[in-house]
C-alpha cells in the first residue's frame, strides 16, 4: 500500500513565502497524542529510577544519583546532533519521520529492561554498570524520538493562536501520560504481588504501551505537512556534522526569547525532578503512606490538570502568555512550599487539597511554556533565515534531561548525607535525619527553583505585535 500523500501546500501570499495548509482537527490531536508515551515514561521514571537502584540494586543514594546525571549529560552531548542531523535530513518521508520510527522501538524496550534489572541478581558495581548502560540507552532513545517531535508543531500550527490550541491538545495528552507515569504505574506495582515483582510488570506494561504508542503517531504522521524547509548552510563531511550542531546550539542561543524560554524551563522541570524522585521516599518514610496512595495522589494531581487545561487556554488568550506564566509559577512554588508545614495527624483533605492545587497550576505554567516554544522557534526562522527547529528543540530537550537529572542528583546527595539505608527494601527504618532532608526536598528546594525562575521570564518579551512586526520586514 502506498504511503497517503502530506496535504497540498497553500498558495503563496506574494512575498515569496509559502504557506501551509491547515491541519484539521484529527490529525493534530493523533500527533499530540505521543505526549502521552513521552510524559508516562518521563514521570515514571523521575519517579521510580533513584528509588529502585537504592532499594533493590543496592546502590547507595549519590552514586544512583550519580548515574542519573551522568545519562542526562551523555544525552545533552547528543541532542543537539540528533537536532542537527532531523533539520538537515531530506527523506521522502518528510525530515522528522524516520526518527519517530527508530525512537519509539528503542524507547519502549529500554525502559522495559532498566525496571527488570533486578530479576538478574546483580547488586553493586555489576548492577551499577548495567543500570548505567541501560539509562544511557533510554536517554538516546528518549531524544531521538522527542526532539524530531518537538520540532514540528511550526509546522502542524504556524499562526500564534493556533500554536496555543495543538499545545493544549499536546498538554492533554501529557498530563493523560503524566498520570499513567505517576498514578497509574504506582498503583499497578501495589496490585502486583511483592513490591519488587510490581516494578518489573509495571516496567514491561508502561515500556511497551508506550512504545506502541508512539509507533500509531510515526504512522498518523504521513498525513502531517511536509513543507519545503530553508537549506541548511551547505553540505557537510562527516567531520563537520559532528562539530556543527554545537555551532548551532551557539548560535540558537543568541536568540533572547528562546535563551530565556529554555532557562525557565530548566528551573521549571528541576521542580518536577526534585518533587518526582523524593516523593516515594517522602510517602514512604514521612507520611507512612505506600505505593497506592502515591498512585491516588497523582490521580488526583492529574485529573485537576487535565480539568484546568481550558481555563488556562482562555485566561492565556485574556492575559497573555507570559503574563499568566508570572502568576502560575508563584502559586506553583507557594503550593510545594506547603508540604514544610505538613506534620503528624494533619488532616488527609489537606493532601488532596494539595494534589488538586499544585495539578493545577503545575499545568498551566506546562501550557504556557509548551505554547511560547514555538514562538521563539518562528523568531529564529524570521531573524535568521534558517529552519532550525531540530537544533532548538534538541536545545530544549537537553535541558529537560538536565532538569530531570538535577532532581535525582540533589535528593541522592540528600539522603546520602542522611544515611540512608540501601538494598533492603521500602521497609527499611532510616534515621530521623533522613526524614528531615526529604521533606525539604519536597518543599523548600522545587520552591526556591520557582523563585529562580522569576526574573528570567519577567525579561521574555516576545508576543504576537512583535512576530507581526517581523513577518511584515
Amino acid at each position: 500500500m502506498s504511503e497517503p500523500a502530506a496535504p497540498a501546500l497553500a498558495a503563496g501570499d506574494g512575498a515569496g513565502e509559502t504557506r501551509v495548509a491547515p491541519v484539521g482537527l484529527l490529525e493534530q490531536v493523533t500527533w499530540a497524542s505521543g505526549s502521552f508515551a513521552t510524559g508516562a515514561l518521563f514521570n515514571a521514571m523521575a519517579l521510580f529510577a533513584l528509588f529502585v537502584m537504592t532499594s533493590f540494586l543496592g546502590i547507595s543514594p549519590a552514586l544512583a544519583g550519580t548515574i542519573i546525571l551522568v545519562a542526562r549529560i551523555y544525552d545533552g552531548i547528543i541532542d543537539p546532533l540528533i537536532g542537527a542531523l532531523s533539520d538537515r535530513t531530506r527523506h521522502r518521508w518528510g525530515p522528522r519521520r524516520i526518527y519517530l520510527l527508530v525512537g519509539a522501538l528503542a524507547l519502549g524496550v529500554s525502559f522495559a529492561l532498566f525496571f527488570n534489572l533486578s530479576a538478574l541478581g546483580l547488586e553493586g558495581a555489576p548492577a551499577a554498570f548495567a543500570a548505567t548502560a541501560l539509562l544511557l540507552l533510554y536517554s538516546t532513545a528518549y531524544s531521538i524520538f522527542t526532539i524530531p517531535y518537538l520540532a514540528m508543531p511550526p509546522d502542524i500550527a504556524p499562526g500564534y493562536d493556533e500554536r496555543t490550541r495543538l499545545m493544549s491538545f499536546r498538554v492533554f495528552f501529557l498530563l493523560a501520560g503524566v498520570t499513567a507515569g505517576s498514578a497509574g504505574a504506582p498503583a499497578l506495582v501495589g496490585a502486583i504481588g511483592t513490591p519488587e515483582a510490581g516494578y518489573r510488570v509495571m516496567g514491561t506494561v508502561l515500556g511497551l504501551g508506550a512504545a506502541g504508542l508512539c509507533l500509531v503517531v510515526f504512522f498518523a504522521s504521513a498525513r502531517l505537512p511536509r513543507p519545503e524547509r530553508p537549506a541548511p548552510p551547505g553540505a557537510l563531511d562527516a567531520g563537520a556534522l559532528l562539530v556543527s550542531p554545537f555551532i548551532d546550539t551557539w548560535r540558537v542561543f543568541a536568540n533572547a526569547p528562546f535563551r530565556l524560554l529554555t532557562l525557565v524551563k530548566l528551573c521549571q522541570l528541576a521542580v518536577l525532578s526534585t518533587v518526582l524522585a523524593c516523593t516515594p521516599y517522602f510517602f514512604g518514610l514521612v507520611l507512612g503512606l505506600g505505593t497506592g496512595e502515591i498512585g491516588a495522589y497523582f490521580g488526583l494531581f492529574s485529573i485537576a490538570g487535565i480539568i484546568s487545561v481550558p481555563l488556562w487556554r482562555r485566561v492565556i488568550a485574556r492575559f497573555g502568555k507570559r503574563e499568566t506564566y508570572l502568576v502560575l509559577i508563584v502559586l506553583y512554588g507557594l503550593g510545594l512550599a506547603s508540604w514544610f508545614a505538613w506534620v503528624p495527624g494533619e488532616p488527609a483533605f489537606l493532601l488532596h487539597a494539595r494534589a488538586v492545587l499544585i495539578g493545577a497550576f503545575s499545568t498551566g505554567t506546562l501550557l504556557c511554556a509548551l505554547a511560547m516554544l514555538p514562538d521563539t522557534m518562528e523568531y529564529d526562522r524570521l531573524q535568521s533565515g534558517e529552519g532550525r527547529e531540530g537544533v532548538m528543540s534538541g536545545v530544549f530537550t537537553f535541558v529537560e534531561n538536565v532538569a530531570g537529572a538535577l532532581g535525582p542528583f540533589i535528593v541522592g546527595l540528600l539522603l546520602e548525607a542522611g544515611g540512608l539505608v540501601t538494598g533492603g527494601g521500602p521497609d527499611t527504618p532510616q534515621p530521623q535525619a533522613v526524614l528531615d532532608l526529604v521533606q525539604w526536598g519536597v518543599s523548600i528546594v522545587p520552591a526556591l527553583f520557582c523563585l529562580a525562575a522569576l526574573p528570567l521570564l519577567w525579561a521574555y518579551r516576545l508576543d504576537e505585535g512583535v512576530l507581526a512586526r517581523m513577518r511584515g520586514e
